[in-house]
């Protein structure tokens, strides 16, 4: 990937490693330019160059209602997915 591996980033890499062993899913902030993208791309690279499976999605939390990313009951008590629910459902 044309990438220095400094130590730093090889940390941020395993520890995302690490913490999807136990979580479905995480959300990566932090300032412009702090290698956030850089992070998890290096990470989808290395499972697929193992041979191991790698999906992703990524998303924008900002840009829909709680209600939207989560699901939440409708006026007819019906249950309604949020993106959260349909990205683990495919």
């Amino acid at each position: 990937m044309g990438l220095v591996a400094e130590e730093l980033f090889v940390m941020k890499v395993v520890q995302l490693a690490e913490i999807l062993e136990v979580r479905h899913c995480v959300f990566i902030i932090g300032p412009p330019g702090c290698g956030k993208t850089s992070v998890w791309k290096t990470l989808a690279k290395t499972h697929v160059n193992r041979g191991e499976d790698c999906e992703y999605d990524t998303l924008n939390p900002k840009a829909v209602t709680s209600d939207e990313l989560f699901g939440c009951y409708s006026k007819t008590k019906e249950w309604k997915n949020g993106v959260f629910s349909v990205i683990m459902k495919n």
